[in-house]
């Protein structure tokens, strides 16, 4: 009888183990400021109050945690997904440790999804104030979509919103702004 306890124990144990996904590069969203932040790949970007984030794969939806394990076998993070609180735009960050200049990284991802993606508007160099950045608008199963891509340290960072084909020219200085409060910080 004992034994057949302790198996059972150890069994949900090693269940709990197997489904905690680790995060490589684990950052936090502080909802009392709106503001992401990731130590370790530096840089911090503000939000506006209406955005709700989720930094640990435990506590995103299920296609969520599926999708961050996928990239975690890739040596692929990915750092935070996230909605409006009405839930009509849609975030999520990504990082790899590549060491690609952003032009590169951008023009292969874009590669990678092209025979997916409608109205590509192709790619964009932009600069917010220290920060390069390279931009790429495109449509797919009608959504709009706007992906940034910078490099911190050998870090590739690419972080993307969305929302409703129909809604997106409206919300693309929502989403611009909250790219221009992106701060590169020091090593703490």
């Amino acid at each position: 009888m004992k034994y057949s306890h302790f198996a059972a124990l150890l069994g949900l144990m090693l269940m709990s183990c197997s489904s905690h996904l680790k995060n490589f590069y684990p950052g936090n969203y502080y909802s009392e400021d709106n503001i992401y932040q990731n130590k370790i790949l530096r840089f911090i970007i503000t939000f506006d109050s209406n955005w709700q984030l989720w930094t640990d794969p435990a506590a995103m939806n299920r296609d969520s945690r599926k999708f961050a394990r996928q990239l975690h076998k890739s040596g692929i993070e990915l750092l935070f997904i996230g909605a409006s609180t009405e839930k009509y735009l849609g975030t999520r960050a990504i990082a790899v440790n590549l060491n690609e200049p952003a032009r590169e990284y951008a023009e292969y991802i874009r590669r990678l999804n092209l025979p997916d993606v409608e109205n590509d508007q192709g790619l964009l160099e932009v600069t917010n104030g220290p920060v390069e950045m390279v931009r790429w608008i495109y449509e797919k199963h009608g959504f709009g979509f706007i992906e940034y891509f910078f490099s911190s340290g050998t870090f590739d960072i690419r972080i993307a919103f969305w929302t409703r084909k129909e809604f997106f020219k409206k919300f693309l200085p929502v989403f611009d702004s909250i790219m221009g409060s992106l701060i590169l910080t020091d090593v703490y």
